[in-house]
């Protein structure tokens, strides 16, 4: 396990940081594919707080998904974060637990992406601390268990996704997402409809819930291990 000291060792010259460009696309459902696989980090006052590789994920299509916050252009206080360029946090609660969405697309054009599950990899004791007594498959599997593993409050909405590791070093809390080089064969590659909406009618059936197949044994083939994962301490 990385502590928050080697993160700052980190060689970070030959992995690619997620910024604002990667999620201002147009592309909603690509955003979707690719953010599968990808490692999402955070960073809080008790050190890097924990993160894990990215193996669920669902998508909103703003004013006309029934199930978006932002149907026929709804804009409120609580949703002003997905009106934003991609690349900024929309952070809310639903049924008492935090979600953590990932604003897509352009300036008032509010969709976004429902960060569902990861494959923890950094911070495992805290994340285990956070999370209580559960067994480690179930450590982060669901939007609101993988917040509380996080550490990821409602204080996180309207951040940027860090553009670079000083801009993540610097920033109390913070959340960095980078490509290490996992990849994910598209086989493994799940598509549904998406969970808990029925009230969303067609768009309750459409498949825009994207999970990797075998996120539950990720562990077991050695992405815990960074050398792997081409992060160069």
């Amino acid at each position: 396990m990385l502590k928050f000291e080697e993160i700052k060792k980190l060689d970070f010259r030959n992995i690619e940081v997620l910024d604002g460009s990667f999620f201002a696309r147009s592309n909603l459902l690509l955003i979707c594919y690719e953010l599968l696989g990808k490692i999402l980090l955070t960073n809080t006052k008790e050190g890097l707080s924990g993160g894990g590789v990215i193996s669920e994920v669902e998508g909103y299509f703003g004013s006309i998904d029934l199930a978006s916050h932002a149907y026929k252009n709804k804009r409120t206080k609580r949703n002003e974060a997905l009106y934003h360029s991609g690349g900024r946090l929309y952070v809310h609660t639903c049924r008492g637990h935090v979600m953590l969405n990932i604003v897509a697309n352009t300036e008032n054009i509010p969709q976004g992406i429902l960060i569902r599950g990861i494959v923890p990899l950094v911070g495992i004791d805290l994340i285990e601390k956070r999370r209580g007594f559960v067994k480690e498959a179930e450590l982060t599997n669901g939007p609101g268990k993988l917040t509380k593993a996080l550490g990821i409050t409602m204080q996180y909405n309207m951040f940027k996704v860090c553009k670079d590791k000083s801009d993540f070093l610097a920033k109390l809390p913070a959340i960095i997402m980078i490509d290490a080089g996992t990849k994910i064969d598209q086989n493994n590659i799940k598509k549904t409809p998406r969970i808990g909406i029925n009230y969303a009618k067609a768009w309750a059936k459409e498949p825009l819930r994207f999970l990797v197949t075998y996120s539950n044994t990720l562990t077991q083939q050695g992405l815990n291990n960074f050398e792997q994962l081409k992060l160069t301490i």
